[in-house]
């Protein structure tokens, strides 16, 4: 009982990323890729940006700063390659719930 007490108390006090999930794919253009020098995190817009979000803003996704700095800079040239030949990507996202600051995270990038 004490170890599943301790495990309960360890989900309740987990940073909500935890709970993030990655449930829809969309395919679109990617019409514009911003990054900032005061913050990690990586925004770009498809041509075909999802009109409205439950929670999120929906102007943008979102790669996260939490995201490792290898993998920003592997998901980065993903999308600028795409953004400079104009050929479409499939991003994995949270639909649903979770953002990256105020916009839609992004999960995956291909």
């Amino acid at each position: 009982m004490k170890k599943f007490s301790l495990l309960l108390a360890a989900v309740a006090c987990s940073p909500s990323y935890l709970y993030a999930e990655y449930n829809t794919n969309m395919t679109g253009v990617v019409t514009e890729v911003l990054t900032y020098t005061e913050s990690n995190n990586i925004l770009f817009r498809l041509n075909n940006q999802p009109a409205s979000h439950p929670t999120c803003k929906p102007g943008y996704f979102s790669v996260d700063a939490s995201v490792p700095s290898e993998t920003r800079h592997q998901v980065l040239s993903r999308l600028l390659t795409a953004y400079a030949t104009g050929k479409p990507v499939n991003i994995g996202y949270d639909k649903d719930g979770t953002c990256s600051g105020t916009w839609i995270r992004t999960y995956r990038v291909g």
